[in-house]
């Protein structure tokens, strides 16, 4: 079957090219692992699975009619989108999925613990858009069994009428109503450590390096600023470390035996330890490398290192994108302001400078 037409489909089944068949980063996942790069395996609903839920359960209709009743208060007034969208969320949530999509996601993640060798193996459920919208919308971690899979799906699906999305499709002129996104369902990495990697200096636009940052555990983390990474910056020639610094980690995140994701402090012996050693290091950087050279442009990639695994299958990657504020020479250097990297990209997810 034509993929645009199916509702479920492997991670391996996609490439760059089907960013309208299950979003960008479920797309890019896709072209990694067809291109041998070390990324977990998983399943993703496609755009077409989105619109069957939508449609086979009424919750279009019931939001075409909410909208519609409230579209001049949502004109007037983009603070009454949270309104809309905790109504909309418990609609979407209250609606059954067809059983079609429901057996479809089962067999899958049947099959799926059947290839890892792990009964209710723990996924990351996470959403792919067509337009790039880094963190608007819901990720959900540690999630074991086919039902409480079903769930989080249908939750990520939700989250596209979360009140930024919506007033963002508002004043672009995209129907307020409808937004289909993909889902990725990948297996989760048992983090020792993560971060992010830019094969171009965030901070200056410096194409000669590349830029990691890191801390222990989950990357989530890291993202919400709950703790400083460590900070690394390589020559891209020589792949020499011209820069480290090593800071305190007071917190990290692990996932728990009962599918939930914990806070815990980490024992004094690792808290000004380096999150990566050396040959991590560099293998990871490689990575990066090869990363740019398939994409053709410096690239914003997400990584872990898996604490299950020898070194080198350790290194994990889990998202790559396009690098998007120097690469496209933004005249405003909003990169120039404190903070660390991943700091300063929450504040251009902020002002809407990465959508």
């Amino acid at each position: 079957m034509d993929k645009s037409k199916r509702f479920v489909l492997w991670l391996e089944e996609l490439n760059k090219d089907d960013v309208y068949v299950a979003g960008k980063k479920c797309c890019n996942l896709g072209e990694m692992r067809q291109a041998g790069l070390p990324v977990p395996p998983g399943f993703v609903l496609s755009l077409e699975a989105y619109k069957k839920f939508m449609k086979d359960s009424g919750a279009e209709d019931a939001i075409v009619d909410y909208l519609n009743n409230n579209k001049e208060k949502l004109e007037k007034d983009l603070s009454m989108f949270n309104d809309a969208s905790d109504y909309i969320n418990k609609l979407i949530a209250d609606k059954e999925v067809p059983a079609e999509l429901t057996e479809m996601i089962h067999e899958y993640y049947e099959k799926l613990c059947e290839d890892c060798k792990i009964p209710n193996v723990p996924l990351a459920v996470r959403s792919s858009g067509p337009v790039s919208m880094p963190g608007q919308f819901d990720t959900f971690l540690n999630i074991r069994g086919k039902d409480e899979v079903v769930k989080r799906i249908v939750q990520v699906w939700g989250s596209s009428f979360n009140a930024r999305a919506m007033a963002y499709r508002l004043q672009r002129g995209v129907p307020v109503e409808s937004s289909p996104i993909g889902v990725a369902a990948i297996k989760m990495v048992n983090a020792k450590s993560s971060g992010v990697m830019f094969t171009i200096d965030p901070l200056n636009g410096d194409r000669s390096r590349i830029f990691i940052e890191g801390s222990w555990g989950l990357g989530e983390s890291l993202v919400s600023g709950q703790v400083t990474p460590d900070k690394y910056i390589l020559d891209k020639v020589t792949m020499e470390v011209s820069k480290k610094t090593i800071c305190s980690k007071v917190m990290e995140l692990i996932y728990g035996p009962e599918g939930d994701v914990i806070p815990m402090d980490i024992s004094e012996d690792r808290r000004d330890a380096p999150c990566l050693n050396d040959e991590e290091l560099l293998q990871l950087a490689k990575y990066g490398k090869l990363i740019e050279k398939h994409y053709g442009v410096p690239q914003d990639i997400e990584w872990a290192v898996d604490c299950d695994l020898p070194f080198p299958d350790n290194i994990i990657l889990l998202q790559t994108r396009p690098e998007t504020i120097w690469s496209k020479k933004v005249s405003t250097p909003v990169l120039q302001s404190k903070g660390t990297a991943t700091e300063i990209i929450a504040r251009q997810l902020m002002q809407g400078i990465r959508f």
